[in-house]
């Protein structure tokens, strides 16, 4: 009986194979980065590498299927692995493509924009302090509800809950302002990694009394002119909602009032909190109380009593 030799795909072993190489090029340049090995241009080239093989690879892996199914025979295995080599290889491109859609008015975003929390970044260039700029002035017709808080609540209670919500959020505070009287203003920085690409994000934020209490503003901007998934606006907003509750936890209810802008003229700029306590659990505070009188002089009549005592 005579055989006929069977069919073998090619296209897709080799698929395969460049697959296999991309696939590890695009996480290696991402967890590289994010451990610091590598710096964010050169992630990117690696990532783009990474894209060109990981399209080859789908074009083979669509090759092998169409011969397969029009010869028969073996390679279906070893397209269906390129085909998935080639999709998680085109995830971090794929990411940093998405991130630059929302790259003109997110690079930079602040919840007053006119009077930004100041930020302090370890190497800043020319061209980001002019794109962090144009964001700052483009970001009144795109971004709405990022506006300032106004809490019933002192400066220093404010200052621990917003620590502790940056904690939740897997923030590093790499500076901090602490509470020196209870209605003082504080403020501190942190950084932020971004989801996929691990790029560092910096945070400021700015506590200062206010005659309701406490008037909160926070600044997200991105320290390279890259952007990823989520993004600035999208941290402002959670951090928000992660501040949200650790109030509610702290201090029971909150209720939702309208927001004046200055002491002369009102107008509504989005939600300010007013904290009801209602069996509220305290806090530990992180810095020492100050006690009214503790440094009082003492008057001149005590001081005149008890020299005529000694």
């Amino acid at each position: 009986m005579k055989r006929f030799p069977v069919f073998r795909s090619r296209t897709a072993r080799l698929g395969r194979t460049l697959g296999a190489i991309g696939l590890p090029v695009a996480v290696c340049a991402v967890v590289m980065h994010q451990l610091g090995g590598l710096t964010p241009s050169q992630m990117i080239w690696a990532i783009l590498v990474a894209a060109f093989l990981g399209l080859v690879t789908l074009c083979m892996a669509a090759c092998a299927f169409f011969d397969v199914w029009r010869k028969g025979g073996f390679g279906t295995g070893d397209a269906l692995f390129a085909l998935v080599y080639g999709i998680v290889a085109l995830v971090p491109a794929a990411a940093l493509a998405a991130g630059q859609l929302y790259q003109d008015y997110a690079l930079d975003v602040a919840t007053d924009p006119d009077d930004p929390p100041v930020l302090i970044r370890p190497s800043v260039t020319a061209t980001q302090t002019i794109l962090g700029q144009l964001a700052l002035s483009r970001q009144a017709a795109e971004t709405n509800d990022i506006v300032s808080r106004r809490y019933r609540i002192q400066p220093a209670s404010l200052h621990i809950a917003a620590m502790s919500a940056a904690r939740r959020s897997g923030w590093t505070i790499v500076s901090e302002t602490p509470p020196d009287l209870l209605d003082a203003p504080t403020g501190f920085q942190a950084e932020a990694r971004t989801l996929v690409l691990g790029l560092i994000e910096d945070i400021a934020v700015r506590i200062r009394p206010d005659q309701v209490g406490a008037l909160f503003d926070m600044r997200s901007a991105s320290r390279y002119s890259l952007q990823d998934i989520g993004g600035n606006v999208a941290r402002i907003r959670t951090f928000y909602r992660e501040l949200d509750e650790v109030l509610l936890q702290t201090y029971g209810e909150i209720e939702a009032l309208t927001v004046v802008g200055d002491e002369d003229e009102t107008e509504e700029r989005g939600a300010v909190t007013e904290i009801r306590t209602r069996d509220p659990v305290i806090p530990v505070p992180a810095f020492k109380p100050y006690m009214e009188g503790s440094d009082e002089p003492v008057s001149e009549g005590a001081s005149d009593s008890e020299g005529l005592e000694g």
